[in-house]
Protein backbone atom coordinates (compact mmCIF):
# COMPACT_ATOMS: atom_id res chain seq x y z
CA UNK A 1 0.00 0.00 0.00
CA UNK A 2 1.03 3.40 -0.94
CA UNK A 3 1.57 6.33 1.24
CA UNK A 4 -0.70 7.80 -0.89
CA UNK A 5 -3.81 5.55 -0.87
CA UNK A 6 -3.21 5.32 2.93
CA UNK A 7 -3.62 9.11 3.27
CA UNK A 8 -7.23 9.20 1.31
CA UNK A 9 -8.12 6.40 3.62
CA UNK A 10 -7.23 8.30 6.61
CA UNK A 11 -9.18 10.98 5.56
CA UNK A 12 -11.87 9.08 3.97
CA UNK A 13 -12.26 7.34 7.41
CA UNK A 14 -11.87 10.64 9.24
CA UNK A 15 -14.97 11.87 6.71
CA UNK A 16 -17.36 8.99 7.59
CA UNK A 17 -16.38 9.57 11.27
CA UNK A 18 -17.66 13.38 10.73
CA UNK A 19 -20.59 12.47 8.83
CA UNK A 20 -21.48 9.77 11.22
CA UNK A 21 -21.33 12.22 13.96
CA UNK A 22 -23.33 15.13 12.58
CA UNK A 23 -26.23 12.68 11.81
CA UNK A 24 -26.13 11.35 15.28
CA UNK A 25 -26.19 14.87 16.75
CA UNK A 26 -29.71 15.22 14.70
CA UNK A 27 -31.01 12.11 15.88
CA UNK A 28 -29.93 12.61 19.34
CA UNK A 29 -29.80 16.25 19.94
CA UNK A 30 -29.40 15.55 23.48
CA UNK A 31 -26.61 13.73 23.54
CA UNK A 32 -24.24 15.48 20.96
CA UNK A 33 -24.30 19.63 19.88
CA UNK A 34 -25.13 20.48 16.19
CA UNK A 35 -22.11 21.34 14.12
CA UNK A 36 -23.62 24.41 13.45
CA UNK A 37 -24.10 25.12 17.32
CA UNK A 38 -20.10 24.12 17.76
CA UNK A 39 -18.82 26.36 14.91
CA UNK A 40 -21.10 28.99 16.81
CA UNK A 41 -19.71 28.89 20.24
CA UNK A 42 -15.91 29.13 18.98
CA UNK A 43 -16.77 31.74 16.63
CA UNK A 44 -17.83 33.77 19.97
CA UNK A 45 -14.23 34.14 21.17
CA UNK A 46 -10.86 35.91 19.87
CA UNK A 47 -9.09 32.62 20.27
CA UNK A 48 -11.72 30.26 18.85
CA UNK A 49 -11.98 32.55 15.45
CA UNK A 50 -7.86 32.03 15.31
CA UNK A 51 -8.39 28.46 15.47
CA UNK A 52 -11.11 28.06 13.23
CA UNK A 53 -9.43 30.38 10.77
CA UNK A 54 -6.05 28.18 11.34
CA UNK A 55 -8.00 24.76 11.07
CA UNK A 56 -9.76 25.54 7.63
CA UNK A 57 -6.35 26.69 6.44
CA UNK A 58 -5.05 23.72 7.40
CA UNK A 59 -7.67 21.66 6.15
CA UNK A 60 -7.71 23.36 2.90
CA UNK A 61 -3.81 23.39 2.33
CA UNK A 62 -3.96 19.48 3.22
CA UNK A 63 -7.12 18.63 0.74
CA UNK A 64 -7.29 21.25 -2.11
CA UNK A 65 -3.16 22.11 -3.02
CA UNK A 66 -2.05 18.07 -3.39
Amino acid sequence: MSVSTLSYVIWGAIGVAALGLWGLSYLRPTALAHPADVVGKLATHPVGRVVLVLGFGWLGWHLFAR
